[in-house]
């Protein structure tokens, strides 16, 4: 008898919809599975048996063919377990479906017939063509994900066996409607306003000194600007840094579930038990020792690497000059575009990487190029050599490039004044981000780091006057036709903190300041 049970499978982070076809005929007992099958999937068979074993049913005896459609996709992981399983308990006459064709499978099978969690269910559930008709049965360690999808009607269970119990009686009948983000994870929000509710980050309040870098990092945040730090060791670029989640704004709804999309399909299959949807901006600091797979994603798999990880959110790179500068150049695609495209045999996948790059480097290898009281023992071509680690082409695309001082000790003294506090702070970018979003209500971008040289033309419309200075200066400093349009965005977005509608001389000027690195 044939039967055929919807399915998905990953591919990057997109669900692609698989046909899991089963046909049980009789003749010399056997089992064939064909329809580009990883090894994983091809193992899928003793995992299934012995689970069907496991509630007193069984599927040998027969012919059988399963082919999983389209058969020139290659398919991976274990997620097909499920899917296999109920095609071989109809197809065999074991149990009947109601409405089968309305029902889509996914989830892993343990021998004893306990269902486990798999990754990229999230992507299923918003992948899914008619929400309203179809109905998704997936492991109850999957429970949270499809709940984020509002509108989708899905059925959880535990093991096969209630999984069965729930299909004979009628899948379509149980069904539960996912009531969305909003919903299920609202007062959660609510509660943790943004980042104050993650211990651990330090307050730009304890930050003595480095009124210029605060004010810089206020403005990369305030438009999702690129930025580095340059400064000695010990000058506090890591802690300014660290400092930077406590002043960004909360992502939205839209954001929250396009990046907790991307980290449902980078996790190890075993992690998805403690699942929760990502409810602020990622923060990822990879290791200058990183690979190229790890940081850009690829693989044997193709999962996301760290520059998708930091969608919506952040990627510093401390120690810039130490990474491998092919591994460097090879962010200057999702800097420029916000994705990440890897090409292999099977196709081409591209993850989504629109994220805010922010490094941290010494001057010089010895650390004291720039420092005022220590003197620099490199040699000028040692420094030269070093700062050249870092590519002309990267750095243009770095919007905002600032030194850190030295802190004198008499500074740290009792009684010194405190500056103002992250959340004052982040209140400013919020304002800032409001406009952005105003502005850019519809059109494909919502800060002004993204916006193309054509809107930054206009949207930072100049008067007359300020033009001149902002040709006169950029031909002075010798700035790229990107690095132009760059000065342009940073100092709209300057402007926005200071609630002006148009761009003036004095915006510029500082966004000038923030242009300095080997000038």
């Amino acid at each position: 008898m044939f039967h055929r049970i919807r399915s998905y499978c990953l591919f990057g982070i997109k669900a692609v919809p698989v046909s899991v076809e089963v046909d049980a005929s009789q003749g010399l007992p056997g089992f064939t599975l064909v329809g580009l099958p990883d090894n994983a999937v091809r193992e899928s068979r003793e995992r299934v048996v012995s689970a069907i074993r496991s509630i007193d049913k069984v599927v040998t005896g027969f012919r059988t063919t399963v082919n999983l459609s389209p058969a020139d996709l290659r398919k991976e992981g274990s997620a097909l377990d499920l899917p296999l399983a109920i095609g071989l308990l109809v197809a065999t006459g074991e149990i009947e479906v109601p409405d089968l064709e309305r029902l889509v499978f996914v989830g892993e099978l343990s021998l004893d017939g306990l269902l486990k969690p798999v990754r990229g269910v999230l992507s299923v559930a918003m992948s899914l063509p008619d929400r309203k008709r179809d109905v998704l049965v997936v492991p109850r360690g999957n429970e949270r994900e499809v709940r984020l999808v509002e509108g989708v009607r899905y059925v959880c269970a535990d093991s096969l066996r209630e999984c069965v119990g729930v299909l004979e009686k009628g899948a379509v009948s149980k069904a539960v409607s996912a009531a969305g983000l909003a919903a299920a994870h609202g007062a959660e929000r609510g509660a943790g306003q943004g980042y104050a509710c993650i211990q651990g980050i330090p307050d730009f309040k304890n930050v003595i000194g480095m009124e210029g870098v605060k004010r810089a990092l206020e403005v990369a945040a305030a438009g999702a600007h690129n930025f580095l730090l340059v400064g000695s060791p010990g000058a506090g670029k890591s802690l300014c840094a660290k400092c930077l989640p406590g002043i960004l704004p909360e992502m939205t709804d839209e954001e929250i579930l396009e990046t907790t999309r991307i980290h449902s399909c980078a996790r190890a299959a075993g992690d998805m038990e403690c699942f929760k949807p990502v409810m602020v901006r990622p923060i990822r600091t990879p290791h200058h020792s990183a690979s190229m797979v790890s940081l850009v994603g690829g693989g044997v798999h193709l999962r996301p690497g760290e520059a998708s990880m930091a969608h919506n959110g952040v990627l510093f790179l401390d120690e810039l000059p130490e990474f491998n500068r092919s591994v460097l150049e090879a962010l200057r695609e999702p800097m420029e575009e916000g994705l990440i495209s890897v090409s292999r045999a099977s196709g081409t996948v591209v993850w989504p990487a629109r994220f805010m790059m922010g490094a941290a480097m010494n001057p010089c290898p010895c650390g004291y190029a720039m420092d005022a009281k220590r003197s620099c023992t490199c040699l000028p071509e040692a420094r030269k050599r070093y700062q050249e680690k870092i590519s002309g082409p990267l750095l243009d695309r770095i919007d905002i490039q600032v030194s850190v001082p030295s802190v004198e000790a008499s500074q740290f003294a009792s009684g010194a004044t405190i500056s103002e506090t992250s959340a004052d702070i982040r209140k400013r970018v919020c304002e800032a981000r409001a406009l952005q979003r105003d502005r850019f209500k519809n059109l494909p971008f919502k800060t002004n780091a993204e916006m193309s040289s054509e809107a930054a033309k206009s949207f930072c419309r100049l008067s007359a006057a300020t033009e001149r200075f902002a040709i006169s200066a950029a031909d002075k400093m010798g700035l790229s036709a990107r690095g132009y349009f760059r000065l342009l965005k940073v100092g709209r977005t300057i402007a926005d903190l200071r609630g002006a509608p148009a761009v003036e001389i004095l915006d510029l000027s500082e966004a000038l300041r923030y242009r300095s690195f080997r000038s």
